[in-house]
């Protein structure tokens, strides 16, 4: 029996998902790729068991799927070494970075299958000694001579970001937390916003966490066109996305691979994305407009004139090339051939 198990972080705290005790509801409110990576490998056979590894200090009861007669499990241990009372999977894809998966990786290197990293932010590669097979990568910037480096194509659950027919209000949707202000650009674009006159006409939502913080900025930068909505549910901010020309995502490298930028391509919404962005060539290919911090306002403005074949092209892809069922199927067909 091919296994594939997925340790997805070390965080103790439950997610919003786990509230879902049944498949069909889980599949549709579930917003997060990897776990849905893992009903797809099962339905197509790549797969008989998928598990997924969370830590807590006392006991929870497993929550199990029947995925067409074979199991989606979601379990949780007090250290993952407990893990290895379970037969060796197919692969194990470890997700975050964190000390844990390093020693579990050092203690039992031949009992955990074809070896995933995929780090995020300051540990895109093992900053705690842990040895792997491959390492996945997000941007091919962060490839590194000497190491098995291999593409990670992600995307965003269709059920939750999706077109859908509405009139657009807004030019740009801006998704950003200002707890993370310090990787996600606010202040950059605010500065660029408050210094011309063209960007000042724009209307512009954004969505996210302590608006208040963002209406002080943007008081300090004499920008009056943001329109602060806060937190909102995806469902929500697929709506605001559907409204709006094009999303925007202003990361800079101290951030991983934002999955904002895939969710605004999957709801249909051209994207305007700093280079500074993690994000692969494969995507940029489809509805996306790059800017830099020397040409970010020609850029952003030429890109209202081919919003049209932008949004044109962006459909098609969605359909196809950057469909879930191919997004998933280019990386597994990576993994087994590696």
């Amino acid at each position: 029996m091919d296994s594939f198990w997925l340790f997805r972080s070390n965080l103790k705290n439950f997610e919003y998902y786990h509230k879902y005790k049944e498949l069909e509801e889980f599949e549709k409110k579930c917003h997060d790729y990897y776990l849905l990576l893992g009903l797809w490998l099962l339905r197509n056979d790549h797969i008989d068991k998928f598990t997924v590894w969370r830590l807590s200090d006392n006991p929870i009861p497993d929550i199990n799927f029947n995925v067409d007669g074979k199991l989606y499990s979601q379990k949780w241990v007090r250290d993952f070494n407990e893990t290895m009372r379970q037969p060796s999977p197919k692969f194990s894809l470890f997700r975050g970075g964190f000390p844990e998966y390093d020693a579990l990786t050092l203690k039992y290197p031949d009992k955990l299958g074809i070896k995933l990293y995929l780090g995020t932010g300051k540990r895109i590669y093992p900053k705690y000694g842990g040895k792997y097979d491959i390492y996945l990568q997000e941007d091919k910037g962060d490839f590194v001579e000497g190491r098995n480096c291999l593409p990670f194509y992600k995307t965003a659950s269709p059920e939750v970001f999706h077109p859908v027919e509405t009139k657009i209000k807004y030019d740009i949707c801006w998704p950003a937390n200002f707890t993370q202000h310090k990787y996600k650009g606010q202040k950059f674009f605010m500065n660029v916003v408050g210094h011309c006159p063209k960007l000042k006409r724009l209307k512009i939502v954004h969505c996210g966490n302590n608006p208040e913080v963002g209406r002080k900025m943007a008081k300090q930068f004499n920008v009056s066109n943001i329109e602060f909505v806060g937190s909102v549910d995806r469902s929500k901010l697929n709506m605001y996305l559907n409204q709006s020309k094009f999303g925007l995502v202003l990361s800079n490298k101290n951030d991983g691979c934002p999955r904002i930028a895939t969710e605004i391509l999957m709801a249909g919404t051209p994207l305007i994305i700093r280079k500074t962005t993690r994000l692969l060539p494969y995507y940029k290919q489809y509805g996306v407009v790059g800017v830099n911090d020397n040409n970010i306002i020609p850029n952003i403005m030429g890109a209202f004139t081919k919003w049209n074949k932008l949004k044109l092209d962006l459909d098609r892809a969605i359909k196809k090339e950057l469909s879930f069922n191919t997004i998933c199927q280019k990386n597994i067909d990576l993994w087994e051939s590696a």
